[in-house]
């Protein structure tokens, strides 16, 4: 058991590099929250959450709102994980919860001295990730994807959800650019009828492509399902598949192949791996990704993906479009695609740049 003695909460602003468009809208910077956790003894955890108004229905006044509630209720308890999961559902925020749920176990595992990844299952050492193209005109998809072929990058993903005719050439573009040995996915982010989802998943198996993420409607699980039966594609739901009870209901109709876990939406890591567990005894394999983290919730997500073998999917580069970072030292690596949570304690996040760190509120002895 773990007691907390001490919270702060902070608000976190981080620009990218260049705006990031999906089917969903355009980002040009993250708003985040990080949560500080410190037990009796001085050890400090650390965590951080990505709120989303378009796929979570968060405002960054909810996030705060609700990281006071919880900060309040767990200040003092003798907490494990499964207790703290109880609590963090409660939350009408999730990436609150999810800032708290990692911070816990980073704090966790320090006391316990062994990397994180270890703790939870320890199954890989390293992971390799694609990297995100988001919606740009067909041309320059094409150009982005060359550049990211010459840093490194076996694997990219591309941003769809416009009209199959446009999509179709961003695809076929970045084919000639970067050639066949690359892999492609493709992510409408809900941005497709059923029909031309049926339609793009024909099209795109010329092209080699390894998965078709989130082609349809959210909670339209019946499309989701007909588009799955229709396509030699795997199909990945995302906005479908929040919780582990989204993952039962997801495989009764078998309406995907694979689940894309965020630890945004699982409200951590102990929610992340109660939907791995639901999805492998489904039989469904899953992907990990990630909302607008830096390296700080990236790493999170990496030690979870390193730590379960039924993640064989990564898409972990949120940090990597950002144009600064609050990490200074420690966190996840990444060389030629390939990421490495690394063997310090907890997340192994070593140093923080506190001048991007804005006090919110503070609870205890910190």
């Amino acid at each position: 058991m773990v007691r907390i003695s001490g919270i702060e909460i902070y608000h976190e602003k981080i620009r990218y590099k260049e705006p990031f468009r999906i089917a969903l809208g355009t980002s040009t910077e993250s708003n985040n929250i990080v949560v500080r956790l410190v037990d009796s003894s001085g050890n400090e955890g650390w965590g951080e959450g990505s709120p989303s108004r378009a796929i979570l229905g968060e405002t960054l006044d909810l996030v705060f709102e609700e990281a006071k509630k919880l900060a309040a209720e767990i200040l003092g308890k003798d907490l494990d994980s499964e207790g703290l999961y109880e609590i963090v559902m409660k939350s009408k925020s999730p990436s609150a919860a999810a800032a708290f749920d990692i911070a816990f176990h980073d704090l966790k595992a320090k006391r316990l001295g062994v990397p994180l990844y270890k703790l939870l299952g320890g199954y890989r050492s390293s992971i390799e990730t694609d990297i995100t193209i988001g919606i740009m005109e067909p041309d320059e998809v094409a150009e982005r994807a060359e550049k990211y072929v010459k840093m490194g990058f076996k694997v990219l993903k591309i941003k769809l959800g416009e009209k199959p005719e446009k999509d179709l050439l961003r695809i076929e573009k970045v084919r000639e650019r970067i050639g066949d040995k690359i892999g492609i996915r493709v992510d409408a982010n809900q941005g497709w009828s059923v029909e031309e989802a049926i339609y793009m998943a024909e099209q795109l198996e010329s092209f080699n492509v390894e998965l078709i993420e989130q082609p349809v409607k959210w909670n339209d699980f019946e499309g989701l399902a007909k588009v799955r039966k229709a396509s030699n594609i795997p199909v990945a739901a995302d906005e479908s598949a929040k919780t582990p009870s989204d993952v039962v209901k997801l495989a009764k109709i078998d309406a995907v192949d694979i689940v894309n876990i965020k630890l945004m939406k699982t409200r951590g890591i102990w929610g992340a791996i109660k939907v791995a567990a639901v999805s492998e005894a489904a039989g469904i394999k899953n992907m990990i990704g990630c909302m607008g983290e830096t390296r700080l919730g990236i790493t999170a997500a990496v030690h979870v993906s390193q730590a379960l073998a039924n993640i064989t999917i990564n898409d972990l580069d949120s940090d990597l479009l950002h144009g600064e970072e609050v990490v200074i030292e420690g966190g996840a690596s990444i060389s030629n695609g390939v990421r490495r949570a690394g063997d310090r304690p907890g997340l192994g996040i070593v140093k923080l740049d506190m001048s991007k760190l804005r006090l919110i509120s503070r609870y205890g002895k910190v």
